[in-house]
């Protein structure tokens, strides 16, 4: 009894600073937002969420999804783990070069979160059909690329349906938590299909992206330009044709 007793006064503590904000109002709240009880209890035990990127964000969202009471996870990467992440992507160490990014943040957040389970993807988005997205009830967005953000935000949206009278049927919303970084620039909000303004509606928002992950370039490379910054980054200094750093300027060297 004393061990099940000292697991629960755990358990109350553990979610104490997440009950402060999910049951009490405040002067930043919402004016729908409707302090309740029911709020973690919907987390906890009915809500499914989506992580997509196990990267740089990814794992701070894992992490954080995880403590604040999400219980039923998904998380979808298709890369796998570069010496170079190790510096920035806390859940992975030395050991876990070259395996599963997704794999290996779901099995450390499942080991050091108790209750929580994380169920990994290895694959694309484009992998998935409106069956698998359909039942979630929020994804957030950790990618790397605006042509993926553009393909799920197309898929949120093809997931919505409206009566005879062309109203929107807010049941099918699957709201969308986005955010990105850039070099020194960065963005974060909540896109809310159907409702709001969408990744198509906003793509001037988006810096132009100067630079690429090594992990992206060295092993799943899929733009032109990755394969550009793959010869710059790797393959010149590794080879060093010309006896000198590549110049642009240069055409023998582009």
């Amino acid at each position: 009894m004393d061990i099940l007793s000292s697991n629960s006064d755990t358990m109350q503590r553990r979610w104490s600073h997440v009950k402060k904000v999910l049951e009490r109002s405040g002067p930043f709240c919402h004016p729908d937002f409707e302090p309740s009880p029911e709020t973690l209890n919907f987390l906890m035990n009915t809500c499914k969420l989506l992580v997509i990127g196990a990267g740089g964000l990814g794992c701070e969202l894992l992490k954080d999804m995880a403590l604040m009471g999400f219980r039923e996870i998904h998380v979808i990467d298709m890369d796998t783990i570069d010496l170079s992440n190790l510096n920035r992507q806390f859940l992975f160490r030395r050991k876990d070069i070259g395996l599963s990014k997704a794999e290996v943040a779901a099995e450390f957040i499942n080991k050091r979160v108790p209750g929580c389970n994380v169920i990994p993807h290895f694959k694309k988005i484009q992998d998935f059909d409106e069956a698998f997205y359909r039942q979630f009830h929020i994804v957030i967005s950790g990618l790397d690329s605006v042509v993926a953000r553009r393909w799920i935000n197309g898929m949120l949206l093809s997931l919505l349906s409206y009566d005879e009278n062309g109203d929107l049927d807010q049941s099918t919303i699957i709201p969308l938590i986005d955010g990105g970084t850039e070099g020194f620039k960065g963005n974060a909000r909540v896109i809310l299909p159907g409702m709001s303004a969408c990744v198509e509606c906003t793509l001037d928002l988006y810096p132009p992206q100067v630079t690429y992950p090594l992990c992206t370039i060295a092993n799943t490379p899929r733009l032109p330009e990755h394969c550009i910054e793959y010869v710059k980054v790797i393959q010149w200094p590794k080879d060093n044709p010309f006896d000198a750093a590549i110049d642009g300027d240069d055409p023998n060297h582009i």
